[in-house]
């Protein structure tokens, strides 16, 4: 049990998983975790659970999600077990927590039981802390370098000490809840209780004046999970209750919710009311000083301005709709920033002003009068990362703010190719927005042709190229018709761009269109049959590969079948669309494609991993179609042969090779492709190697017949496994077999060795001296079985006349060297027959073969027609 829960805590993924399912067998459990409950019934449970309560401890810092889940409830069910060994659950759920918040975050969310638990266990811990006789009696027990790590709170006048543990749990369930279908009443009722407790709504709250070695015992990156919380009741008591100094820190963050903002604002605007002088005290949220407290990069001041007045400002259009009431009633702090914003935007040159008044006039030429041009300054100066991990949430109504421009307003490529890559970024960067926020339809192609024009007249210049490639695919989404199409697959493979870049380009349009538009995509491009551009088609082969989520082309299981939305699964029709345009783009790029891309066992071409999809779920229709091309003579036949064996490796259970043509055309394929097939994977390949060690290794008349069964329906399969047979003979050569069982032959007599001082008995071992006699009969017998056609040919090339080669100088051995043939009676009339159907079925490659020298032995026609082989030519 030791090694178990050693392994149960292990870093590594692979033991931990080991490890679950050894205990889950042998608790006769229903999963990997179920084993948790039945040890505290086990009859060794007393000795059990302190192991597992330690050893899932520390599992808890490595697992996720279920298991992360199952573990810390079990660990609240065996604290009761656990009180002698000193183990205090709540302090070890609070570390855990403030350790992996992220994870745990998300554990929340999904399992409801694991977040009642927390939210309950958090609550009674903080109760108890300002309880004022538990927090004495806790109090005392507290250690003096703990005390030092703990946060003082003060309640009701009283000041209490909280452990800082505790406090970071609490924020981060704080910032994760959300009232949904599985919440209980109870579990609302003590978040609510915990808000009341330790967020009032007011400036002096407890969380507000919490002090640990004095300083604020909350930072603002926690005050900015709790104002971003999903709940917008926490999220608005936390507008509430945040100190002033972190208030502009706070307007800086994404995901704000309406509430929190126009909370914040309307503090903001109330604090600059209080004062005589608001220009100071604003100036005062953003010195230097306050600014140091935020955790934020070193910027400047100015800097700071400017992002967070757009950042309010992108709020602001966000949520027009909600500040109608609030619009009648400006804004003092907003007014303010937009006013040292805008002197500070007015000391630019000429020429950047008139680069963003051109800008301003393209992107919204009709913009709110609420903000002059200053107000737009969004984000600039990109020197200073506020938050590396706060991502834009935008809202998914429709805006009712100022109106798209029209298309004739678009970026034209003089202006994309003279702009500086920042400005260009801001426009673009204003498109999506403005898409994204009015769900307004503009001519994407008319933009995306315009993008892929400036690039090829720049000289394919990498920073225009690093644009286009993340914005086009976000901007084409918003209107992805024929024209997009065309522009996107056709007219850009006409333009001087490089490959590569296309390929990206379309792999990107990919994750962020719809499932919609990707459907129609689909559609059109099966229609394009005039196409005669081969990186047209290229283009297209991605896009298909990429929508189909069949990620690699080893991904194929037995019972794997694309998804049914993929267009060129749904009907056998487009199935034959589909491999029609293969067949085309193979025509297109015979002469010019370098003949190892489909070869390769990893990195296959877009084509044939699409037509590996589409045969998976048409299969006869696309072997059909391959015959006929090879019939044809076309220029890809060649290609074909190759699909044809790559198909049949793929899905041998499927693909028989029993019918006639498909096996001619199969024997072809196999000839040609033999040594480049060894490398491509088949299913079966781990059941034939299994197959043909047992036969080597205890052979059994019912093991031969059923190798032989096999090898008549998987001929080609087995034959690519003739290297095994080899290393078999070999090693029952060297008489290494631990079996004496059906052994023939003789053994050299020991010989006494001096080593020192000691006298040892030496065996010596010679090679074919003694062998299994039922073994090599038995491989005798199995190749006999197989086609001639295939063993005596591509065989050639997988070792076939290497296990030849071995039986003949087992001959030599017991012969030549031993003079008993009486030991290879049994062997040698079947040797003979085998080696004649091999001169008879490929009689060149015989002759090639009968002139071979064997180191030691001679030639392989010296020892055939001599008594050693014993063949009569």
């Amino acid at each position: 049990m030791e090694l178990l829960m050693s392994d149960i805590a292990d870093e590594r993924v692979t033991r931990r998983v080991c490890a679950r399912r050894v205990l889950q067998e042998a608790f006769a459990g229903e999963n990997e975790t179920s084993w948790l409950s039945q040890v505290i019934d086990d009859k060794h449970s007393a000795v059990f659970i302190p192991l597992v309560g330690r050893a899932v401890s520390r599992a808890c810092a490595y697992e996720r999600g279920g298991v992360l889940s199952t573990y810390v409830i079990a660990l609240s069910k065996y604290r009761k077990f656990m009180q002698s060994n000193d183990f205090n659950f709540v302090s070890s759920l609070c570390e855990l927590i403030n350790i992996r918040p992220h994870v745990f975050g998300e554990a929340l969310e999904r399992f409801p039981e694991l977040r009642r638990l927390c939210i309950t266990e958090v609550k009674h811990a903080i109760v108890d802390a300002i309880t004022p006789n538990r927090a004495a009696a806790t109090s005392s027990t507290v250690h003096e370098n703990e005390k030092k790590k703990n946060v003082t709170i003060i309640v009701k006048t009283q000041e209490y000490m909280l452990p800082s543990n505790l406090l970071g749990a609490f924020i981060v369930i704080m910032s994760n809840w959300q009232k949904g279908d599985t919440t209980e009443e109870s579990e609302e009722d003590n978040i609510m209780a915990l808000l009341r407790l330790l967020m009032t709504g007011e400036k002096d709250s407890v969380l507000a004046t919490a002090m640990r070695n004095g300083k604020r015992a909350v930072s603002a990156e926690e005050w900015v999970l709790l104002a971003t919380s999903n709940s917008d009741a926490i999220a608005k008591q936390a507008a509430l209750s945040v100190p002033d100094v972190f208030l502009p820190r706070l307007l800086l963050c994404c995901g704000m919710p309406k509430t929190s903002l126009f909370t914040m604002l309307e503090r903001l605007s109330k604090l600059g009311a209080s004062v005589s002088d608001p220009s100071k005290l604003y100036n005062e949220l953003i010195s230097t000083s306050a600014v140091s407290e935020w955790g934020l990069q070193k910027g400047t001041l100015i800097t700071i301005k400017k992002r967070l007045h757009g950042r309010i400002a992108s709020y602001l259009r966000i949520f027009s709709n909600e500040m109608v009431d609030y619009a009648h009633d400006e804004c003092a702090f907003v007014t303010w920033l937009a006013s040292e914003v805008s002197t500070s935007t007015s000391k630019k040159s000429a020429s950047t002003s008139g680069f963003r008044n051109q800008i301003m006039n393209i992107i919204n030429p009709s913009a709110s009068s609420c903000f002059d041009e200053g107000s737009f300054v969004d984000f600039e100066e990109e020197e200073m990362d506020l938050s590396t991990d706060e991502r834009m949430v935008i809202d998914d109504g429709e805006s009712k703010g100022p109106e798209m421009c029209p298309t004739n307003g678009m970026l034209t490529e003089e202006f994309v190719i003279s702009s500086p890559t920042e400005l260009l970024h801001e426009s673009l960067e204003q498109f999506k927005n403005d898409a994204i926020l009015r769900k307004k339809e503009f001519d994407a192609s008319a933009l995306v042709r315009t993008l892929m024009n400036s690039y090829e007249s720049s000289n394919c210049d990498h920073s225009l190229g690093r644009l286009i490639l993340k914005f086009v695919p976000h901007l084409s989404q918003f209107c992805c018709d024929d024209n997009l199409w065309q522009t996107t697959f056709i007219s850009a493979a006409g333009k001087s761009i490089d490959e590569q870049y296309l390929l990206s380009l379309v792999s990107g349009c990919v994750v962020h269109w719809s499932d919609e538009a990707i459907a129609a995509c689909q559609k059109w491009i099966l229609t394009q049959d005039e196409l005669k551009n081969a990186l047209s088609m290229k283009l297209m082969f991605r896009f298909l590969v990429a929508s189909s989520k069949q990620d690699s082309i080893h991904y194929f299981q037995s019972n794997y079948k694309c998804e049914s939305n993929f267009v060129c699964v749904r009907s056998e029709r487009n199935a034959e669309s589909t491999m029609k345009m293969v067949c085309k783009y193979l025509e297109l790029t015979t002469d010019k494609s370098s003949g190892t891309s489909s070869e390769n066992r990893n990195d296959v071409p877009d084509w044939l991993l699409l037509t590996c999809i589409v045969a998976k779920s048409h299969q006869q229709c696309i072997v059909a179609m391959i015959l006929r091309t090879i019939d044809s003579n076309s220029s890809c036949a060649p290609a074909m042969h190759s699909i044809l064996l790559r198909l049949y490796l793929m899905f041998p259970t499927t693909l028989q090779w029993n019918e006639s043509k498909v096996r001619n055309y199969l024997i072809k394929s196999v000839k040609r492709h033999t040594k480049t097939s060894l490398r491509w994977r088949c299913p079966l390949d781990s059941q034939v190697f299994e197959m043909l060690s047992n036969l080597g290794t205890s052979p059994h008349p019912r093991l031969l017949q059923y190798a032989t069964d096999f090898s008549n329906v998987h001929a080609p399969i087995v034959i690519r496994h003739m290297h095994a047979l080899h290393e078999r003979l070999v090693t029952d050569g060297l008489g290494q077999d631990c079996t004496r069982t059906g052994r023939v032959g003789t053994r050299l007599p020991a010989v006494i060795a001096q080593n020192g001082d000691r006298v040892v008995k030496v065996s010596i071992s010679r090679w074919g001296f003694s062998y299994n006699e039922s073994i090599w009969s038995s491989i005798l017998d199995f190749m006999t079985a197989l086609p001639a056609e295939l063993l005596f040919t591509c065989g050639i090339d997988t070792g076939a006349l290497l296990v030849l080669e071995d039986y003949l100088k087992l001959f030599f051995v017991h012969v030549m060297e031993l003079g008993s043939e009486e030991c290879i009676a049994q062997l040698r009339p079947k040797y003979v027959a085998l080696v004649k159907s091999f001169r008879a079925c490929n009689s060149v490659e015989f002759q090639k073969w009968s002139q071979t020298n064997l180191d030691g032995f001679g030639t392989v026609q010296t020892l055939l027609l001599s008594k050693v082989g014993n063949f009569n030519s």
